[in-house]
């Protein structure tokens, strides 16, 4: 018999992403859902937010504000508390952890252990003919023998990351079989794009292979969608590259992460509006888009503040728990010169990522004495925990605090370290406001120049 749900415990349905106990029932989103399976499946370990990033948005490239925003929404839906956590513990500087009680699946309780071995197979059947039927129109036909193995492995990518190498065996055999098949060798590069890591001993050369990959698709099909916003998110994502990368975006459109990717590019090199117009797009075309933190991140770069506070207005029924709500509005502040609001909202992160009552006073205690310097001097100096409170991860944290406070060589030398370390930061220090002191030194400008704008000087 299967155990039955105590007072009070909530009880999972995988089949209508819904939570329920004894007094209601909640509803959860597809990410929601995904990242409570992910909790539950490490429970009582630590889930790293790459790990999260990884098996939960896969090849998208969101920031982290995208796991807070989520890992908000599940804490509001369970009745749960960031301070006194009795589900979901963040763990400051790595991620987070189900520390809750294990959830019961909903099925009848009267269900004995045949039925449940019958209702096993049928889940077991119904998988194998999922695998074998098309997940979505393909452009070439796949020999009858390969189907299954093909749409096993398109599954695995999309469900299942923690099986990539399975997926990328089985897709290794079609390709080599079949070796004039273009989808199976779009999906194998998907596999390998999915699984490359800037902290990968051999990242330099897991790259050039998937490059090679994708310039064999592109010399067959130069207009395929999928393969072309693949390459652009390899040059510009892995290789920091954005002189060669802007026809493949346009050749990946229209797609709603190719709107998103394209306005992060045009938003890198300054072309603001444009960046702003395909941001918009992206959010029209998807759904999880009308929180993202996109357009509010393109005002800013703007210098549009009003409209980057309408554009937080969205996030505002989610304010007393959302982190990046009060990253940005800090942001915001800070560009304003309100800096006594500014830390306000800063003091509010550094809690979330578990900041002690003394780090936090001592924050508090510099800006009585010596203003916002000194609570940037603080972080530089003196802040042993390093965690990513708005400024993003160390190198690229230290950077923005001594560019905060004048130290203009430590910022360069910091900038320097978060390119060598492939920050994606770093693609957006030309349009960033936090680095508005640093434009007029040229070392600065020749950081953006060499890497960002990649302006020739072989003729001059």
């Amino acid at each position: 018999m299967l155990k039955t749900a105590s007072k009070g415990q909530w009880v999972i349905n995988h089949r209508q992403l819904s939570l329920h106990n004894d007094t209601k029932v909640v509803e959860l989103d597809s990410k929601q859902y995904a990242l409570l399976i992910l909790l539950l499946k490490y429970k009582h370990q630590d889930v790293s937010k790459s790990q999260i990033l990884s098996e939960v948005w896969g090849q998208r490239v969101v920031s982290e504000d995208a796991i807070y925003v989520t890992i908000n929404g599940l804490r509001k839906l369970l009745g749960d508390d960031a301070k006194s956590p009795k589900y979901i513990k963040t763990i400051s500087g790595i991620g987070y952890r189900w520390i809750g009680p294990p959830l019961c699946d909903a099925l009848p309780s009267s269900l004995d252990s045949l039925l449940l071995k019958a209702a096993l197979c049928l889940v077991a059947i119904s998988m194998i003919v999922f695998w074998q039927m098309p997940r979505e129109p393909v452009k070439e036909v796949i020999p009858a023998h390969l189907t299954e193995p093909f749409n096993q492995a398109r599954f695995i990518i999309n469900n299942h990351p923690d099986d990539i190498d399975k997926a990328i065996s089985l897709l290794k055999s079609i390709t080599v079989e079949q070796p004039k098949l273009t989808e199976p060798l779009v999906w194998l590069a998907k596999g390998y794009y999915y699984k490359l890591r800037p902290q990968m001993a051999d990242y330099h050369q897991a790259k050039q292979h998937l490059k090679a990959i994708l310039e064999r698709i592109l010399l067959r099909d130069p207009k395929h969608k999928e393969a072309n916003l693949l390459y652009a998110k390899l040059l510009f994502m892995g290789e920091m590259n954005t002189q060669d990368v802007e026809t493949y975006f346009l050749n990946a459109l229209p797609n709603s992460e190719a709107h998103h990717m394209y306005g992060q590019y045009l938003l890198a090199v300054g072309r603001l509006e444009e960046a702003l117009k395909h941001i918009k797009i992206y959010q029209s075309l998807e759904p999880d888009g009308y929180s993202s933190e996109s357009v509010a991140w393109v005002y800013m770069m703007s210098l549009r503040f009003d409209e980057a506070f309408s554009a937080l207005d969205k996030l505002r029924p989610y304010s007393q728990s959302n982190r990046f709500y009060h990253v940005c509005l800090r942001a915001i502040y800070e560009q304003l010169g309100q800096f006594d609001l500014a830390v306000k909202e800063l003091v509010w992160v550094m809690k979330f990522e578990g900041y002690s009552n003394s780090e936090i006073k001592m924050v508090e205690q510099q800006f009585d004495v010596h203003g916002i310097e000194g609570v940037y001097r603080w972080l530089l100096y003196h802040d042993t925990r390093k965690a990513d409170i708005g400024h993003y991860e160390a190198p690229m944290s230290q950077a923005r605090y001594a560019a905060a406070i004048g130290e203009t060589k430590l910022a360069l030398h910091y900038l320097e370290q978060s390119r060598l370390a492939g920050q994606y930061a770093f693609m957006w220090i030309a349009a960033d406001p936090h680095f508005l002191p640093l434009k007029q030194e040229s070392g600065f400008n020749q950081l953006v120049q060499e890497y960002i704008l990649k302006v020739d000087k072989s003729g001059a």
